[in-house]
């Protein structure tokens, strides 16, 4: 009678150890699903995303060319040198390859953005509106 007592008792604590390794395995298989979706680090971590948004928008965006100041004697001496407008400073297909990164850059930046303001207002508007647990704001 002992002997089927205790294999009744491993019986069911073997099927207690299934359903937990089922809900285990559910569990990992969340979050692997979790860490592949972008949405979940910018809902988690919304600064950070942000901030690193920033600091992409930065580098994609191109420079401006540093203006040059030249001296009236400079001037001169390329007019007399007839070099003056030999050659121009940026060709026509630079100009538009750079205003089309730029308004990408832009484009991208504006929308990063809107939807990380969208998310931190929602962030914020639910633990502003929710009611601590023990009733008290």
């Amino acid at each position: 009678m002992n002997h089927s007592h205790e294999a009744n008792a491993i019986r069911q604590r073997m099927e207690e150890v299934r359903c937990d390794l089922d809900r285990d395995v559910q569990g990992i298989i969340e979050g692997a699903r979790d860490m592949r979706d972008w949405r979940t680090y910018v809902r988690n971590y919304p600064w950070v995303c942000m901030g690193a948004a920033v600091a992409v928008g930065y580098l994609l965006v191109p420079r401006r060319p540093a203006a040059m100041q030249p001296s009236a004697e400079a001037i001169a001496e390329l007019v007399k040198q007839s070099r003056l407008a030999e050659t121009p400073l940026v060709t026509p297909v630079g100009k538009a390859r750079d205003l089309l990164f730029r308004s990408v850059g832009n484009l991208v930046i504006q929308g990063v953005s809107a939807y990380v303001g969208q998310q931190a207002g929602k962030h914020f508007g639910k633990q502003s509106a929710s009611p601590t647990q023990d009733g008290q704001p």
